[in-house]
C-alpha cells in the first residue's frame, strides 16, 4: 500500500461516507437513494443470491426482492469496519467487514466481507462493483 496524500485521505473519507450512506439507505428501504450511489453499469455479488446481478433492471428487480426479505424481518442493526482503502486516480477500492443483525421475526445475524470498487466520473464517485461474501468461521483443529 502506498502513502496517501492529504487530498487522497479526504477523498477516502468521502468514500467511507458513501458506503455508510448506502447501508443507511438500505436500512430505510430507500432503493432510489441507493441507486444514486451505483453506476449504471454496476454489478453485484450479493450474499443472498447465487447469480451476478448485472445492469440497472436486474438491480431494480434484486432490490425489490431484497427489500421484501428485509421487511419480513425485525429491526436491522449494523456496523462497518473498514480494513483496506486505496485510490488510483479515478478508481478506488474499499474492503470492509459488515456485521448485521435482524431482530424477530425471522431473526438472523452474520458477518460479511465486502469489497467495493468505485469509479469517479465528472467529480462524482459511484460504485461499479459490490461483492459480498460471508466471513468464514475460524477453523477448529483438534488439539
Amino acid at each position: 500500500m502506498t502513502e496517501t496524500t492529504p487530498a487522497e485521505r479526504q477523498e477516502l473519507d468521502r468514500l467511507r461516507q458513501l458506503i455508510t450512506t448506502l447501508f443507511e439507505n438500505f436500512g430505510n428501504g430507500d432503493i432510489d437513494a441507493m441507486e444514486t450511489l451505483l453506476a449504471d453499469d454496476c454489478t453485484l455479488w450479493d450474499l443472498f443470491v447465487p447469480d451476478l446481478v448485472v445492469g440497472r433492471q436486474q438491480r431494480l428487480d434484486f432490490h425489490e426482492t431484497d427489500r421484501a426479505q428485509s421487511k419480513a424481518r425485525g429491526e436491522f442493526a449494523w456496523n462497518i469496519n473498514f480494513v483496506r482503502e486505496e485510490m488510483w486516480g479515478d478508481v478506488a477500492l474499499l474492503c470492509y467487514y459488515f456485521d448485521f443483525t435482524y431482530g424477530e421475526p425471522n431473526a438472523m445475524s452474520a458477518s460479511v466481507r465486502i469489497t467495493d470498487l468505485l469509479r469517479r466520473r465528472d467529480g462524482e464517485w459511484k460504485i461499479v462493483h459490490h461483492h459480498e461474501g460471508r466471513t468464514p468461521e475460524p477453523p477448529s483443529f483438534p488439539h
